[in-house]
């Protein structure tokens, strides 16, 4: 826990990554695409912000906070994109992805959620 400076009465709530942003993003409007939230979030000092993000998703589909559906995206030659929809709001502090990428940390309760084997990771 971070110690609290002179004269604050609680502790301090800014959120600094990108990975943290995007979670308070989720919560708010509860189903985007990865190009809108990279549109909200991103001013292009991010280093490979696209490929970060798209990893966490993915990630937190396969612990099953999240679930995906393909859309449309007007392109004749497109497969369209992912929207992602949060169907599990674990709450106000963003799920950390383990670097062993098996499990996701959940702060809010201190569980781990297991991630499932299935699936593609596009």
């Amino acid at each position: 826990m971070m110690p609290m400076r002179k004269g604050q009465s609680a502790p301090r709530t800014v959120t600094g990554g990108l990975r943290a942003k995007a979670w308070w993003v989720l919560r708010k409007n509860r189903s985007m695409t990865l190009a809108e939230l990279m549109l909200t979030l991103c001013d292009g000092s991010e280093k490979e912000a696209e490929s970060n993000l798209r990893r966490w998703l993915n990630s937190l589909v396969k612990a099953g906070v999240l679930t995906r559906s393909r859309v449309a995206d007007g392109k004749l030659t497109s497969n369209g994109s992912y929207q992602y929809h949060l169907v599990k709001d674990i709450g106000p502090k963003s799920p950390v992805v383990r670097a062993s990428g098996l499990t996701v940390f959940d702060p809010n309760s201190g569980r781990l959620l297991a991630l499932s084997q299935g699936g593609r990771d596009d």
